[in-house]
This record gives C-alpha cells, structure tokens and sequence, in this order.
C-alpha cells in the first residue's frame, strides 16, 4: 500500500522550499555539545597531559560556552577516546611526541607512532 500524502503532492517547488526548510535544521543540543566537545578534544587531551585539573577543564569550558558536569564531561572524554582509537586516531604531545592520553600506554603498545617516529627523529633504545 501506498503513503498517504496529507498534505497534498509535492511539487518541484514544494521540493526546493522542502529542502531549504531541511538545510536550515539544527541539530540537538547534546549533538552540539558532543559535535564541539569533538573539535575541542586535541586541546582538552594537551591540557590534561600537562596536568590541567579535570575541574579547570571544565570551568574554562563552561565560561566559554559548552556547560558540562563532570559525568558528562568524563562521559565524553572517554566516548571521544574510545573512538578515535577505533579508529587510530591519536593525538601527539607537541613536545614528546607521546600518545595522549599518557595513562593510556596500552595505546602506544598497540602500534600507535610516536610523532618522532614518523618526523625520522626517534632515537633507538636497547
């Protein structure tokens, strides 16, 4: 059987103002959050690994515009970890070249390179 249509046929010119009206959709405000919590991650992870208190993170995060809990903020931290490790995306210490987050040695032992390694400036250790 068929859709009803019940508000009439769609037409090409109906279909133009649909598709305008579907462009100018937003998403969610937990999507926005976790869409910008997504961009902000390399940034928040350096900020941890020069031991940035969890709470600070937070704070500057809340001042500037993306209000989280701690739960939620630690929520997205790991989602945001756990998938960009799926994926073997690691984000760098710009000094060490070490895998962020540091606790996470497990990650380099899976064959994450070192930044070092792949700029050829890792020396070789016994």
């Amino acid at each position: 059987m068929e859709p009803q249509n019940t508000t009439g046929t769609l037409t090409l010119a109906n279909a133009e103002q649909l598709i305008e009206q579907l462009d100018a959709l937003q998403p969610g405000k937990q999507q926005q959050k976790t869409t910008l919590f997504r961009k902000l991650y390399p940034a928040i992870e350096r900020a941890l690994a020069r031991e940035v208190p969890q709470k600070a993170v937070i704070a500057e995060l809340t001042t500037r515009g993306l209000p989280l809990s701690m739960g939620g903020f630690r929520s997205l931290l790991e989602a945001e970890r756990k998938q960009r490790a799926e994926q073997g995306e690691y984000v760098c210490c710009e000094f060490c070249g070490s895998v962020l987050p540091a606790s996470s040695a497990a990650s380099n032992s899976r064959g994450a390179p070192r930044l070092a390694s792949l700029i050829g400036t890792e020396s070789v250790q016994p």
